[in-house]
């Protein structure tokens, strides 16, 4: 039996009992549909033998297939990439958001600049931010080298699901595939070909067509099984500040605007980052790349925007913080911009956080900074000469600004400690580590 109908067939098993017929698809191998034909997501469904599939494709939209009957470009012999890429999307990232309710991504030449590595395409369901459909493309050459794509540059991170989805285009040659965990690979994925299609003919288009909205009925359930991600994987957000940060597969790329002394920030950063390494300090993101040219810098891993969300977490975080202090002002480092935005979970790591964000990092003392926000920042911070306790002062900020109420009278005497105005009142990174890690005991 096909892979598609094994993937189809495991999932209907195993959900049937609670299926409605608005949420069964067609078989896409089926020419016409008979008793033997008859796929097993149609079980509650009226009697279908003998109707051809392009009858009961009608019978769904008229409106969709009016891009799978006619799209721009599938005849042309005269194609070019851009064609390709309206073909592409129309038959199949249009489609998917129709049926669906989901949005998709096109991923620009920008991120081959910096060297990265993010999909053609990426299609989320719904309001989730995973990727659970991918797509490689190619005008042109061997289908196996995008497909190879899908599997060879992906790191598995989708917890207990059993796959997610992709597509290889070269011209119009489609393969459909089912990207599987597999531990006995380097990054713990392989892709597994449900079928190929031919979009230059409009029977493979019908069956194109009808095979993703198989696929469409599976996304619910597979995403449900993934760790929800705050932000849009393989996404681009930008800061208040012009900043740009792209998320590629296995690092992230910090671009600078033109109006940010680009220069001065990615030196002080290599300078930062250098210093950290020499002295091993713990639980930090790394710098992996610059480039003062493009104005960029290239870190390393990506994490998880995830504050802790009871005791347990926070103490956890508290401790991979405060051992990153100590290790800092141990060298008379200091991070000047610790707000929970900055604190990362690790990936597939527990209950393990690291610093990010090291632009406004610096030696000990420094002089005053005038664009930090004083309801965030240490008071001295913005009016004068100040060293590594601004840092203490923003570990009773994270307290003070944590999801968790209720703070046990331990850490509500941690959190005012640190926020005592006067910098010499305030306890050391050391001395709360110490508490925070028998509270952790305790």
């Amino acid at each position: 039996m096909p892979v598609a109908r094994d993937l189809m067939k495991a999932y209907w098993e195993g959900h049937s009992s609670s299926a409605t017929v608005e949420t069964m698809m067609l078989d896409s191998h089926a020419k016409t549909l008979n008793e033997l034909e008859v796929p097993e997501i149609l079980d509650k469904a009226p009697s279908m033998e003998h109707k051809d599939v392009l009858e009961l494709a009608a019978d769904i939209t008229a409106g969709i297939l009016g891009s799978v009957i006619d799209p721009l470009g599938s005849g042309s012999e005269f194609a070019t990439e851009d064609t390709y890429h309206h073909l592409w999307d129309s038959l199949i990232a249009m489609l998917l958001r129709r049926v669906s309710n989901g949005k998709f991504h096109r991923n620009t030449n920008a991120s081959t600049s910096t060297g990265l590595y993010r999909p053609d395409l990426c299609f989320y369901y719904k309001n989730s931010n995973v990727c659970v459909v991918r797509g490689e493309e190619k005008a042109s050459g061997e289908l196996q080298v995008p497909v190879r794509e899908l599997h060879e540059k992906l790191t598995w991170r989708y917890d207990a699901a059993p796959y997610v989805f992709g597509y290889a285009a070269v011209g119009l040659q489609v393969c459909l595939v089912a990207i599987r965990k597999d531990e006995m690979t380097e990054r713990g994925a392989k892709v597994e070909i449900i079928e190929t299609y031919d979009l230059g003919d409009l029977n493979g288009r019908l069956s194109f067509f009808l095979a993703l909205l198989n696929l469409s009925t599976l996304f619910r359930p597979v995403v449900d099984l993934i760790e929800p991600l705050d932000i849009l994987e393989y996404g681009t957000i930008e800061r208040d500040s012009g900043v740009q940060i792209t998320f590629a597969e296995d690092c992230v790329v910090k671009t600078y605007p033109q109006n940010m002394p680009s220069d001065d920030i990615i030196r002080n950063l290599k300078e930062l980052h250098r210093r950290m390494k020499k002295h091993s300090v713990p639980n930090v993101v790394e710098l992996k790349n610059t480039n003062m040219k493009k104005k960029y810098v290239k870190l390393a891993p990506v994490g998880r925007l995830s504050p802790p969300e009871n005791v347990h977490q926070l103490l956890m975080a508290l401790r991979d913080i405060l051992k990153a202090l100590v290790a800092m002002h141990a060298i008379n480092l200091m991070h000047r911009d610790l707000r929970w935005e900055n604190v990362l979970r690790y990936r597939d790591e527990g209950d393990k956080w690291f610093l990010i964000d090291f632009d406004e990092g610096t030696s000990s003392p420094a002089a005053k900074v005038g664009h930090l926000k004083a309801e965030s920042h240490a008071p001295e911070i913005l009016s004068s000469t100040h060293t590594v306790m601004v840092d203490i002062w923003s570990v009773g900020f994270l307290l003070k600004t944590s999801p968790i109420q209720d703070l046990s009278p331990e850490l509500e005497s941690l959190k005012a400690q640190c926020l005592q105005k006067s910098p010499s009142n305030r306890p050391s990174a050391e001395s709360l580590l110490k508490v925070v890690e028998s509270l952790i005991e305790s």
